[in-house]
C-alpha cells in the first residue's frame, strides 16, 4: 500500500460505465435488429392472444345478432386486447371488424 493508502496495483486504474465488449464489436445494425427481434416476438405474441379471442366468435351462426349477442357475452378483457391490437376506439367498430372477420 502507498502512502495515500492505496495499492499500488490499483493505482491509476479508472472504471467506465461502457458497453461490454461482444456488444461493442456489433455493428449498431445488429444491435437494432436484436431488439426489432423482441418487439417482433411481443407482437407474435399479441397476435396470438388476437386469435384466441377471436375463435370465441368461431362457432357462431353467421348473423350479425347472433355476432353481436356473443359479442354482448366477451370478457372485458378480451374486448379490450382486440381494441388495442386493432386500433379500434368503439365497441361498434369492433364488432363491425369482428363481422368482417368471418364474412358476416
Amino acid at each position: 500500500m502507498n502512502a495515500d493508502g492505496f495499492d499500488k496495483l490499483t493505482t491509476g486504474i479508472m472504471i467506465e460505465n461502457v458497453e461490454p465488449e461482444r456488444c461493442r464489436s456489433l455493428p449498431a445494425t445488429s444491435r437494432d435488429l436484436r431488439a426489432e427481434a423482441l418487439i417482433k416476438s411481443d407482437r407474435f405474441a399479441q397476435q396470438r392472444a388476437a386469435w384466441e379471442c377471436l375463435k370465441f366468435f368461431e362457432n357462431t351462426p353467421a348473423t350479425e345478432a347472433d355476432f353481436r349477442m356473443r359479442f354482448a357475452g366477451m370478457a372485458a378483457d378480451d374486448v379490450t386486447l382486440l381494441k388495442a391490437f386493432y386500433n379500434v376506439k368503439s365497441d361498434d367498430e369492433l364488432l363491425a371488424m369482428i363481422c368482417r372477420f368471418w364474412n358476416v
